[in-house]
């Protein structure tokens, strides 16, 4: 057993800095005992920390409430960040896994709903790096659920500093319907392997609010103003930025709710080392300034070297765009061409092309777009007299892949390998960059495979966050996405630089296989592995709302094996089938308005109650809870489908995001015509309509069909009123059984020529 190395140790409070608190449910301080007990949780079975076969656990785990270590002023906050007396200090085992945390049991559980919620953990450790949250509680609705089933694992929006206090912060959310009764502190998640000693690491006030933002702001690629402000005017703001061919159209229009910053985390532009790029901004307004910053040495900042209006040569310059920058004068200066500008020509958003450099490595950069008035500053312009707020300016920040032209792909797995689809190893050879890329799953005798790791992007051995940007992604590629001779295409969204896949092989004699029926027509499938004989359980993960599911069978006998689940669909408003399409009005909750196509395509607006009896107010639900509703209109034929790009914006934004109606078979990119319905708390007889972010359609003030990005009310209600019943007209779009038809196990269409095994006219079948 280790020494307790906390006994003379001490840690920090601090409320200060907290943003203003909004629903708080949960506040863990340590200056008092508000909190039922302390303790250390690892989620790995084999843990030393865990008992082992009814037997005490080999390590106690160090965790108890000490002094504070450091009460320092913090220069670049200009505050203290934690000036309390007593924190949590918690010695980090190098003997745990990578999810070896302090645990803090509340004395009251709060409700993980559907709505995001942010837990905030005040952390200090001396090692840098991503920390994660886990959640420990039960669903109500499951008797004899433990209290100590993990509910949600949750990374921090942010890497956490080292040897500072950091207020980190945790999105998390469920099904609705569960308590959290634990909360598991994981200062660092990273693989232990190559951890020789324990460290210490202190943990204080912890808070769950609707506050997404950090209390200790010392943020990689500060903007001089609240990063969640929102345009002061509506004549001028932001709208979109492109760098030549490449756009992000964001918001339709500019109102009080549009974000003057935008940070696309996960979304980037493409370019090559030494490509000479066109940048631009899409801007409501004139008589302002347009700016492109690149962090070319990748520390966090954006670092201009300009003078006189004019970029300083050989200094490191990252302004590498603007349309007019002046001098001491601002009646006349220059853009970052060197060309002079003055008087009106002034009025200018156009930026000059530029050029990256030759030497530049691979890899991800933080980019900015910025409208401002004559200011090389990337936080923006503060003056009294010229504030980038009050002038209508904001910024847009993304990241920049600059790539080659080819990437590598390697593999590594025990029990299989992963090959190309020719049966090349992958080993670190190259592939063209962009391009899908078909692999193969290749297990070894007796084993068969779950799923596949990808990890994309650059720098794959190293954190995944440089300074808030992701130099790669992790996706899990589950087995019902692959086809039946174990190929799968990796999209050319994932050959976004360097490619590892990692097997997931399993021992074939224990997979259980789920496939669910809809309709009597197979729509979902999932493979349970190490699997034992006995009676059948349902997996959660196949729940549904509005969902009743029964098995074909109550026991398993032997491994492997297949269990058929049948779903039947009791919303208030049915799915169409061809012999009975029933069609609905579609009322809102809190208003005496409905769902309409009207005269207003392509936007669908609500109308009042003297027009709901024509084929414009009447709509039918098609296609199944797992792949996906569609909605069409009686009115605008069954080929048209209700369909949405993703909503922008935070908090109650969303509201210039509209539901309109668009061909089945030709949707514009970025939109999306498969929606979940799911159970409303405001109306029994209502649903909510939801994308697949689970951001649900709402009555907006202006008639729209619009969204509301901050939560679900009575406004994002429905509720359904049969009206009618057809037999024909809508066969041909949604019920999808038709012999031309085909899918794979995972209920997507695939071409007629798919091989393996597919589903077609309802039954399955071997395409060889």
């Amino acid at each position: 057993m280790k020494k307790n190395i906390l006994a003379t140790c001490g840690l920090l409070f601090c409320t200060s800095l907290l943003h203003a608190q909004t629903t708080e449910e949960v506040r863990i301080d340590f200056e008092n005992q508000n909190y039922k007990a302390l303790g250390v949780y690892d989620t790995w079975l084999k843990s030393p920390f865990r008992s082992q076969n009814k037997q005490a656990a080999v390590l106690e785990g160090n965790v108890q409430v000490v002094s504070n270590i450091d009460k320092n002023y913090d220069e670049i906050l200009k505050a203290t960040p934690n000036a309390s007396n007593n924190v949590l200090g918690f010695q980090r085992s190098r003997f745990g896994s990578n999810t070896f945390g302090a645990r803090i049991d509340l004395k009251q559980p709060f409700a993980l709903t559907k709505e995001t919620k942010y837990v905030h953990v005040m952390i200090h450790k001396p090692k840098a790096g991503r920390t994660m949250l886990i959640g420990l509680g039960k669903r109500t609705d499951r008797k004899g659920q433990s209290v100590d089933t993990e509910q949600f694992w949750e990374l921090s929006t942010r890497e956490v500093e080292p040897n500072k206090w950091v207020d980190a912060v945790f999105p998390v959310k469920g099904a609705g319907g569960i308590e959290i009764h634990s909360l598991v502190v994981v200062v660092d998640c990273e693989d232990t392997n190559g951890m020789k000693d324990d460290f210490l690491a202190y943990i204080d006030n912890i808070v769950v609010n609707n506050e997404a933002f950090t209390a200790t702001n010392r943020e990689d690629y500060p903007m001089n103003y609240s990063k969640d402000a929102k345009c002061s005017r509506t004549d001028r703001g932001l709208k979109g930025i492109s760098l030549g061919d490449q756009t992000f159209n964001l918001y339709s229009d500019i109102t009080t709710s549009t974000p003057a910053y935008t940070y696309l985390s996960k979304q980037s532009f493409l370019a090559k080392p030494g490509e000479t790029l066109n940048p631009a901004v899409q801007y409501k307004g004139v008589w302002m300034h347009s700016y492109v910053y690149l962090d070319l040495n990748n520390n966090g900042r954006f670092e201009p070297k300009v003078e006189g209006g004019q970029i300083v040569p050989n200094a490191g310059n990252e302004l590498l765009a603007y349309s007019f920058l002046g001098g001491e004068d601002e009646n006349s200066g220059y853009n970052s061409a060197g060309t002079e500008i003055s008087g009106n020509g002034r009025n200018t958003l156009v930026m000059p092309e530029f050029t990256l450099p030759s030497d530049l490595q691979h890899g991800f950069y933080r980019m900015r777009y910025k409208v401002d008035w004559n200011s090389a500053d990337a936080g923006g312009s503060i003056e009294n007299n010229n504030h980038i707020l009050n002038n209508g300016g904001g910024a847009i920040d993304v990241r920049l892949n600059v790539h080659g032209d080819n990437v590598k792909i390697y593999q590594g797995a025990l029990n299989g390998k992963v090959v190309a689809e020719d049966g090349t190893e992958l080993n670190g050879i190259s592939i063209p960059f962009g391009k899908p890329y078909t692999i193969k799953m290749k297990p070894e005798h007796g084993f068969n495979f779950s799923g596949l790791k990808v990890r994309h992007g650059y720098n794959l051995t190293g954190d995944s966050i440089s300074h808030g940007t992701y130099q790669y992604v992790d996706e899990l590629i589950p087995r019902e996405r692959f086809n039946a001779d174990g190929t799968f295409t990796l999209p050319a969204e994932m050959i976004d630089g360097d490619v590892s896949l990692e097997g997931i092989f399993i021992d074939a004699k224990t997979a259980l296989t789920y496939e669910v029926y809809f309709n009597n027509e197979f729509v979902y499938s999932t493979v349970v592995n190490g699997a034992k004989t006995g009676a059948v359980t349902i997996p959660e993960g196949l729940a549904r709302d509005y969902v009743e599911l029964t098995a074909d069978k109550q026991t398993i006998t032997s491994l492997p094996a297949t269990v058929r689940i049948n779903a039947t669909w009791t919303a208030p408003m049915k799915v169409a089938t061809p012999a009975d399409t029933t069609w609905y009005n579609l009322k809102v909750s809190n208003q005496p308005r409905w769902v309409s196509s009207g005269n207003y395509t392509p936007n669908v607006y609500f109308i009042d109650e003297s027009y709901i009896t024509t084929d414009y107010a009447l709509w039918a639900l098609t296609g199944n809870p797992y792949s996906g509703f569609r909605l069409i209109n009686k009115a605008m034929g069954p080929t048209m489908v209700l369909a949405s790009a993703s909503p922008k914006g935070s908090a109650k934004a969303g509201g210039n995001t509209y539901a309109t109606l668009l061909p089945a078979d030709n949707l514009p990119a970025g939109y999306t015509s498969d929606w979940t319905v799911t159970i409303s708390p405001n109306d029994d007889e209502g649903f909510y309509i939801c994308n697949p972010e689970g951001f649900g359609l709402n009555y907006r003030a202006d008639g729209n069909l619009a969204y509301w990005t901050g939560g679900k009310d009575a406004g994002s209600t429905f509720v359904p009123t049969e009206v009618k019943k057809t037999s024909t007209g809508i066969h041909a779009l949604i019920f999808q059984n038709d012999s031309a038809t085909t899918y794979d196990l995972a209920g997507k269409t695939v071409s007629k020529s798919h091989k393996g095994v597919v589903i077609r006219n309802g039954k399955k079948m071997i395409v060889k």
